[in-house]
Parts: C-alpha cells; sequence; structure tokens
C-alpha cells in the first residue's frame, strides 16, 4: 500500500424506483433501507478481478460484472495501473426493478475511486457506472444517477448526460410490494413500443409535468392524476401476474398513486405515511397464489445522501 491511501474501501449505493409512471426512462428516485455494497481491496496483479459476490447467480466475469466494469472504469479515467478484487454483496433482488445492477456499478465505482490518490469527480462517477450499467441492461441513467447522487433525478438528456435534482415533499412515503417472481430487464425492454401516437405522447409529457410538482408540493391529487404510464406499462402488463390487482387493491387502501417500478415486478405505490401499513398489507396480499414463494415488502423514504464510503 502506498503510504497514507487506503488498502480497501466499502462503498454502500442505495437502490432506486425508476419511471415512478410517466417517467419512462428518465426520472428516479434513490429510495432508503435498500441497497448494494461492494468492497475494493489493492491487488498486487494491475486490473480489476471479482473475488467473492454473495449472489451467485450474478456473473464473476470482469466483462459481465457492472460492479467490476465500473471500477475498470475509474482505473482507466485516472490512468491508475493499480490491482482491485472486488467483494459484491447484493442488498437488491435481481431482475426486480430496483436499479440493482445500478447500485452494485454505482457502489463498484465508488469503491475503486476511494482507493486512488487523486479522486475523481462525482459527474465521472457517473459516466463510469452509466457506461457499465449500459453493458448489461442498456443505456439509460435513470437509476445510476440517483443512487449515485442521492435524492430524485431528472434525466434530461443522454448525450451528452444532463440531469437535474427534483425536490421530494417528506409527506411522501413509497411502498414498494415484491412478487416471488422475477422479471429480466431485457424481456421488459423488448416489449416496448417502437413508436407512440402523438396522444398518448402528449398526455404522458403532461403526466410527468403533474407527477414533479405533486412529489414537490406533496400534493396527493395531482399524484393520482398524474402517475399513469402510457408508454412502457401497457404493453409490459403480461409479464406481472397480479399486478393489475395489486395495482386496484393498493389503491383502494389509500396509495396516491401506483406503478411498475422500473422494469418490474417490483410494484411501487406513493402514499401517504398514515396509509403504508395498509397499501402495503393490501397489495401484498393481492399477490398471494402466484408462483415463487409470498411477496415481500419494503417502505422507504427518499435517499438523499446517495451513495457513500462506509
Amino acid at each position: 500500500m502506498v503510504s497514507g491511501l487506503m488498502d480497501h474501501a466499502t462503498a454502500y449505493a442505495p437502490g432506486s424506483t425508476s419511471n415512478v409512471g410517466p417517467g419512462f426512462d428518465c426520472l428516479g428516485i434513490a429510495i432508503t433501507g435498500l441497497g448494494d455494497r461492494v468492497t475494493a481491496r489493492r491487488a498486487e496483479a494491475p486490473g480489476v478481478r471479482v473475488r467473492s459476490v454473495s449472489d451467485t447467480r450474478i456473473p464473476s466475469q470482469v466483462d459481465r460484472n457492472t460492479a467490476a466494469l465500473a471500477a475498470g472504469g475509474v482505473l482507466r479515467r485516472a490512468s491508475s495501473e493499480m490491482g482491485i478484487e472486488l467483494e459484491i454483496e447484493k442488498g437488491l433482488p435481481l431482475s426486480g426493478g430496483l436499479g440493482g445492477s445500478a447500485a452494485s456499478a454505482v457502489a463498484g465505482a465508488v469503491a475503486a475511486n476511494a482507493l486512488l490518490a487523486d479522486p475523481l469527480d462525482k459527474e465521472v462517477l457517473l459516466e463510469c457506472a452509466l457506461e457499465a450499467e449500459s453493458k448489461v441492461a442498456g443505456r439509460h441513467g435513470d437509476n445510476v444517477a440517483p443512487s449515485l447522487l442521492g435524492g430524485a433525478v431528472l434525466v434530461q438528456s443522454l448525450e451528452p448526460f444532463r440531469h437535474t435534482h427534483l425536490v421530494v415533499h417528506p409527506a411522501v412515503r413509497l411502498v414498494f410490494v415484491m412478487p416471488g417472481y422475477e422479471v429480466a430487464t431485457s424481456r421488459a425492454r423488448a416489449l416496448l413500443p417502437v413508436a407512440v401516437a402523438r396522444p398518448e405522447a402528449v398526455a404522458q409529457a403532461a403526466g410527468l409535468a403533474g407527477l414533479v410538482l405533486g412529489l414537490e408540493r406533496g400534493d396527493g391529487d395531482l399524484i393520482a392524476s398524474s402517475m399513469i404510464d402510457r408508454i412502457a406499462e401497457p404493453g409490459r402488463v403480461p409479464l406481472y401476474p397480479g399486478y393489475a390487482e395489486a395495482r386496484e387493491a393498493a389503491l383502494a387502501a389509500g396509495a396516491w398513486g401506483v406503478a411498475v417500478s422500473g422494469a418490474g415486478p417490483t410494484l411501487v405505490a406513493l402514499v401517504p405515511e398514515d396509509r403504508t401499513a395498509a397499501v402495503a398489507e393490501a397489495a401484498a396480499a393481492a399477490y398471494d397464489g402466484l408462483s415463487g414463494g409470498p411477496a415481500r415488502t419494503h417502505v422507504a423514504g427518499v435517499d438523499d445522501e446517495g451513495a457513500r464510503i462506509l
């Protein structure tokens, strides 16, 4: 180890919910209580290797692992010949719609960056994580950006990558219901429409504007009338058994709005604080009897800190 530098660092990156109804591929919110951890350790041989992954379904090959890809991107951007071994601890479900591949990429980038003598700034780390995730789940920054930066983020463009923070009122709580099955992001993206009719495009844009204002104001009525996805969700519904019933149950129990989180199958509901338990219980019950086991629930706030060294 070079004098004065750490020989290892552990980074935590929160999970995120994206789309949130009308914000397809451009709106993401970092969430509390669920995330991934990556420990980077200095090694003798240059380059990046994966020492361990807590979930054996995740590939340990460097060219297929988002944490390793992002860490490698950091070393290249820093022109570093340092060797790094990674230990990856998944706290997010695979193929669940909570930004798992993005969180691993972000945590890998942040952990590797912490070992550099001259660390890179967050905008460079953002690009490293974005490039890593794009090799696994396509290029869309609505999970990577909030996971790294915290809070709610609107991705304004990919080329060049531009983003801005949004405000979420503290009265807004997020309820997640995770059914006992998985949906691969690639399957969900394969069902996206190749074209969108003008009325749907206009309604989607209006919905996103209304949702952004509703989140800022904590206006449940505005959230309720705005949180509708007219582009991605309609064609994907067959991938999510029980979702339609769970959505109706959550709304009946007091949720302001309900949507598929990211590529799913996790359901996300925006809820007033006094209705979180009722919404979680009602939506989870709607998934009873499906294969894969009982649904899991998680109540979250907005993680404003984003990725950090532990």
